[in-house]
């Protein structure tokens, strides 16, 4: 679905271009996989009942719901977007290195708190999803 985006693709929702979201979506999958550092988001009861509705509930993001400020277009803790296609190959290489990820480690996330491999890569889908549909993909 990654790779039917382009520069033309137009948004159903939301204020991010396309460009955005490619590194709005690259930048999540660095926090998940700790190399983008992010501040906490919440306290243990909000982050276990995040972990709870994504991980176990497969709930869904509701339309412009608040982000991260690492991951805010609008903020200078976001990587902007460079060029369309080089955005696009970073992104699909960074989903493409979870199955490279040691599965018995314990990853800290700012919105779920300790997660499994499993817990992040339900994650990552979720928030995915949730922005090519934002695309119409």
């Amino acid at each position: 679905r990654i790779n039917q985006l382009s520069e033309q693709s137009p948004r159903k929702w939301g204020k991010m271009t396309v460009g955005q979201m490619l590194t709005h979506c690259a930048d999540q999958i660095r926090i998940c996989y700790e190399e983008k550092p992010a501040g906490v988001f919440g306290n243990n009861i909000t982050q276990a009942i995040a972990k709870f509705l994504v991980t176990k509930m497969g709930m869904k993001m509701p339309k412009n719901i608040r982000t991260l400020p690492e991951l805010d277009p609008n903020k200078d803790l976001m990587t902007q977007p460079s060029n369309f296609e080089q955005d696009r190959l970073q992104l699909v290489a960074l989903v493409e290195r979870f199955f490279d990820l040691p599965s018995n480690r314990t990853y800290t996330h700012p919105l779920l708190g300790s997660a499994q491999k499993s817990d992040i890569g339900i994650l990552i889908y979720v928030h995915l999803d949730h922005h090519l549909r934002q695309f119409g993909v």
